[in-house]
């Protein structure tokens, strides 16, 4: 995404009411007493991604979703294309259900969705492992969308999403799915390439301080998503870890955004330097908006509980 694309603004768009909320409410009183410790705390999910920020977004639920998605020859809709990929590490997760099945795919409760494809044919539970795992169905449906758990795992910061892909593919050979990426790739890069050059040329003359402080976001952010792109490819999390630790040197993100401000605390409790993480976190707190005390204060609880655990499995 460029910068133009982030900082303008669409007066010709049209408002549209949102039953994010109204998803969100019921799918979480819908969720069994016994699942609840696989999510984040209820105040973690909003209706909104990144509110009160350049990049705040409504988020769509899977049933809007439906309604203009393509689904799959065997009936399947992206998101339960995916959950087949992911299968295995469910049910009972054990780093618990991530935040994207909320935020990128319109779905609270992960669990019922998994228990509509056990019921559908495309995944059982194994005995011994007591996970799920693919059906003769399941493999088959998986092989012929190959191109969703690519693009959730190679997504990168544009318009084009994998529900535009959705749509381009349609029901027919989805073979060409790399070819289709790349092309739109392009085109989007070239796209926000000259409309960034125009923009910048114009804030220069009239802003000069905004042009200075645009300039150092959109280098930083570019950084960010090759740095992200790598780590995608190589699974590298010391590489990442150091990357991220130059950032804060730096002050931290200079754009707004919860996934990419908390990205340095998720990576090392993901790594168990939990002291680390909680550092950053109270930094989080105390120097940046008003918006991410109420996320701060869900990673505070969080760092605490996994440091409490790790205490627990030492002392046995």
């Amino acid at each position: 995404m460029g910068l133009f694309d982030i900082f303008k603004k669409k007066s010709n768009e049209k408002k549209v009411v949102s039953t994010a909320q109204e998803t969100l409410l019921k799918q979480t009183a819908a969720i069994p007493e016994s699942e609840k410790k696989y999510y984040q705390a209820d105040s973690y999910y909003t209706a909104k991604s990144h509110e009160g920020t350049p990049f705040e977004n409504e988020v769509i639920s899977f049933e809007q979703r439906k309604k203009t998605s393509i689904p799959s020859n065997n009936g399947l809709y992206v998101p339960e294309i995916l959950m087949l990929h992911f299968c295995k590490k469910y049910p009972n997760p054990k780093s618990g259900y991530p935040g994207y099945w909320w935020y990128k795919y319109g779905i609270r409760d992960v669990g019922s969705i998994y228990e509509s494809l056990v019921e559908r044919g495309f995944i059982i539970i194994n005995d011994k492992t007591e996970k799920y795992e693919l059906t003769n169905l399941g493999k088959s449906e998986l092989e012929e969308n190959a191109y969703v758990p690519y693009m959730h795992s190679h997504s990168k910061y544009t318009t084009f999403t994998i529900w535009d892909l959705n749509k381009l593919l349609g029901t027919g050979d989805k073979s060409n799915y790399l070819e289709i990426i790349e092309k739109k790739h392009t085109e989007i890069d070239n796209r926000n390439e000259a409309s960034n050059k125009t923009f910048m040329k114009e804030l220069k003359v009239i802003d000069p301080e905004g042009y200075r402080l645009l300039k150092s976001q959109d280098k930083q952010i570019k950084a960010v998503q090759a740095a992200d792109e790598k780590y995608a490819e190589d699974k590298d999390l010391k590489w990442i870890i150091n990357f991220w630790e130059e950032i804060w040197k730096d002050g931290g993100p200079k754009f707004e955004g919860s996934g990419w401000m908390f990205r340095l605390p998720d990576l090392y409790i993901k790594a168990k330097r939990y002291d680390d993480a909680m550092v950053i976190v109270q930094k989080i707190k105390k120097t940046k908006g008003s918006y991410y005390s109420n996320k701060a204060d869900s990673y505070i609880t969080k760092i605490e509980e996994r440091k409490t655990k790790e205490a627990a499995k030492k002392i046995k």
